[in-house]
């Protein structure tokens, strides 16, 4: 077989880049830590390197997330603690209030420390976690979800909505409860109303937060609904202001209740409730009572320091007083029981996240251990690899020189 001096020379320098390529391969396993640098180097292994990579970023992913789950429960955990304080507090103030030795004086500093009360459950109940969303809104977290209205009384702006973040691959936590079910939707002693007054309204008027007077009539009046409505003043001669209340259901005049005169600070009675209204009011403005079988706890709390602070030393406003005091307990019973509910719901979704997180944590540990094996190199089988095949690239490359210089010609 004939070989040409072009063969030669290629054949020697194709060992020498083979060898070459051998060489730098392997000093970059050892510079990377890496067995598989490509995926050619071991297909097989590439495949589930890949596959591994991509749980563990996931499981990175479900641990941030249980981070997070874990704080803003935390956090409502710690706020509901600081609501049943402030509600036990108001039950002490609400008994004492029922002394009958005390006079509207007594039950008027009864009364500031129970609006000082009110007022930190409110802060309570807008609570914002780190990231300065408010933790009772639902999903409107931007706003704030207790807002007072023009009456005094605090309106529940959020929705109901429940937040849930996936902290596994088939396992989701609620990471919060919303203000409504919380504290708004308290099942009420007795079934009772709100008052307040229609948004839509022109004039400057107030309306307090009434009370049942007469519990057989509101009875049997339950469960409709109370629109008074102001009229013009030409209605009545000589011409005043004046109201007339009807069954909200068939706008039915109620117990002869038309074109009735108004003063502003006077009293209503009208299906065993009794109702305040005070300002200047114009025709078409009205006052809406609504009935309902629930009461909120800012409800409760402001009809207790109405009542503490207006209702006077005689038989009939302690008959009245008697039954709110009575209603008011009750009402934070319900409350503390709503909030105990919720706070045993929280210490499960606690109990299901460090669970998860204590299984996530040992399979990170064993897909770890899996890459490793999979993806690292051995140092020692390395090192002695590179040894040899930088020898075979010297003598390659000594080879290639002493061919290099031979000539047919050195023979003749």
């Amino acid at each position: 077989m004939r070989i040409s001096t072009l063969q030669q020379y290629t054949k020697g320098l194709n060992s020498i880049m083979d060898n070459q390529t051998e060489v730098n391969k392997t000093q970059q396993q050892v510079s990377t830590g890496r067995r598989v640098l490509t995926p050619a180097d071991d297909p097989i292994a590439s495949t589930k390197i890949l596959q591994l990579q991509q749980d563990l970023a996931l499981n990175d992913q479900f641990q941030k997330n249980m981070t997070f789950a874990e704080n803003r429960l935390n956090l409502e955990e710690a706020t509901l603690a600081s609501v049943t304080e402030n509600l036990t507090r108001l039950k002490e103030l609400t008994v004492q209030a029922g002394g009958g030795t005390l006079t509207i004086t007594d039950r008027q500093a009864i009364a500031a420390e129970a609006y000082q009360i009110q007022e930190a459950l409110v802060d309570l109940f807008n609570t914002r976690d780190a990231n300065g969303e408010y933790i009772f809104a639902g999903f409107k977290g931007a706003d704030m979800p207790f807002v007072q209205n023009s009456t005094g009384r605090y309106d529940y702006e959020g929705d109901e909505g429940q937040r849930y973040l996936s902290i596994g691959a088939s396992t989701t936590v609620a990471t919060g409860d919303n203000g409504k079910e919380l504290f708004v939707d308290v099942e009420a002693a007795k079934n009772t109303f709100t008052a307040g007054i229609n948004p839509n309204n022109t004039g400057d008027m107030q309306v307090n937060p009434g009370f049942v007077v007469d519990e057989e009539a509101y009875a049997e009046f339950y469960p409709d609904d109370i629109i008074i409505t102001f009229n013009p003043e030409s209605a009545v001669s000589p011409p005043a202001t004046n109201y007339t209340v009807r069954r909200a259901s068939d706008n039915r005049v109620i117990d002869g209740l038309f074109n009735m005169g108004y003063t502003s600070g006077a009293k209503i009675e009208v299906a065993g409730i009794s109702l305040g209204m005070s300002g200047e009011p114009e025709p078409g403005d009205e006052v809406l009572v609504k009935s309902s079988p629930k009461q909120s706890i800012t409800d409760t709390v402001f009809r207790l320091t109405y009542g503490l602070n207006t209702l006077e030393d005689n038989p009939v406003d302690s008959a009245t007083l008697d039954i709110l005091i009575e209603d008011t307990l009750t009402n934070l019973a319900n409350a503390q029981a709503s909030v105990s509910e919720v706070v045993s719901r929280v210490g499960a979704r606690l109990n299901v996240i460090e669970n998860t997180g204590n299984l996530a944590a040992d399979v990170k540990i064993v897909n770890q251990d899996v890459l490793s094996k999979l993806s690292d190199v051995d140092f020692a089988e390395a090192v002695s690899r590179l040894s040899l095949q930088s020898y075979l690239l010297e003598a390659a490359q000594q080879s290639y020189t002493t061919i290099s210089r031979m000539s047919l010609f050195d023979q003749m």
